[in-house]
């Protein structure tokens, strides 16, 4: 049997998108293809509803059949939880990323090498996912032993995850928060064929400015630039330069004429794809990740049984990405970059 984890992110506004709904079009589209009549299991983590729900195809005597089970409840998220698009600290109870990496590992188990995809689908950024919008700050707010007194703030170490974070972080994986033995379990439940998906952007707008900024260059080359190639910028923002000081851990003496060789520019683009969560997740689980590349964003479908894609409009970072990175993109067409696991 094999299985598919399917997460759906709460629909945060101002872009409430049906992410429940495209983790259903998702699983009618791979049941369509099922062609060999495999049997066929669907966990959906429904982050808004804090449902559980595994959905289960069998074709005994070539007939499909569906059941339906609730696995798990979790308490359910509404705009109360929110100070404004900030989910507040202190909710226990909410499902987290750690109850899906759970439910991996309990697949690696159980009934190892059968996990066939795993997708998030949500909003998110270059750094992950987003869930519920959670932010880690480093501190816990955890119940007070003394009945009616106040919440007490446990400062957390820097690799730790915040116990009030529950969207998916690059540090998922470290020892601190993933243990070798449950790391283990995690890769072991995947297919020799299984793969990720994060469904949602990778924008990073300052990053998205750089980058657009170095393909206009009257130098830039779309392939074959070498990185010796001396590249004077006289057209950056302060900001875009605080950006491209604080990722290549030096500083320009004047701002209005940065002087860079293309391979610090490939340098500073480079270290963004290793901190992001798409590579993370690759590497951690030793399979293939399709993820929107840095300083792109992803949309809604049109037609039938939407799902997401990257817009269009950045045919130049995809040039870039592919030229200088060597980055292929998803089988079917929706403009994800395939992060490898051993991009390095």
């Amino acid at each position: 049997m094999k299985h598919f984890v399917l997460v759906a992110g709460y629909e945060l506004p101002p872009k409430n998108l049906p992410f429940r709904a495209y983790c259903e079009n998702r699983i009618r589209r791979l049941v369509a293809a099922n062609k060999a009549g495999e049997d066929l299991v669907f966990q959906i983590f429904d982050v808004g509803s804090g449902e559980v729900v595994a959905r289960t195809f069998t074709y005994p005597g070539g007939t499909r059949t569906e059941s339906v089970a609730a696995v798990r409840s979790f308490l359910r998220v509404t705009r109360a939880r929110y100070d404004g698009h900030a989910f507040k600290d202190g909710q226990d109870g909410v499902m987290s990323v750690t109850d899906v990496y759970a439910a991996v590992r309990t697949i690696g188990a159980r009934a190892p090498g059968t996990l066939m995809e795993l997708s998030f689908v949500s909003h998110g950024f270059y750094g992950g996912p987003v869930l519920v919008n959670s932010y880690d700050d480093g501190i816990a707010e955890r119940p007070s032993t003394v009945p009616g007194g106040r919440p007490v703030l446990v400062q957390m170490g820097s690799m730790a995850r915040d116990p009030d974070d529950k969207d998916p972080r690059a540090k998922d994986f470290h020892a601190a928060n993933m243990e070798p033995a449950e790391l283990a379990a995690f890769q072991a439940a995947y297919h020799p064929d299984g793969i990720n998906w994060t469904w949602g952007c990778a924008f990073d707008e300052t990053v998205h400015q750089i980058l657009t900024k170095l393909e206009f260059h009257p130098e830039y080359r779309s392939a074959g630039l070498p990185d010796s190639k001396a590249l004077a910028f006289r057209n950056l923002t302060q900001g875009q330069v605080y950006v491209l000081e604080k990722g290549l851990g030096t500083t320009f003496p004047d701002h209005r004429e940065v002087d860079v060789t293309f391979g610090e520019m490939k340098r500073f683009f480079r270290k963004y794809l290793l901190s992001s969560y798409s590579h993370a997740l690759a590497v951690a689980s030793r399979r293939r990740t399709f993820g929107g590349l840095v300083g792109t964003y992803a949309e809604p479908d049109t037609g039938p049984r939407p799902l997401m894609h990257i817009n269009s409009g950045f045919s130049r970072h995809f040039t870039f990405y592919k030229n200088y990175f060597g980055f292929a993109f998803d089988p079917e067409g929706r403009r994800y970059g395939l992060y490898d696991p051993a991009f390095a």
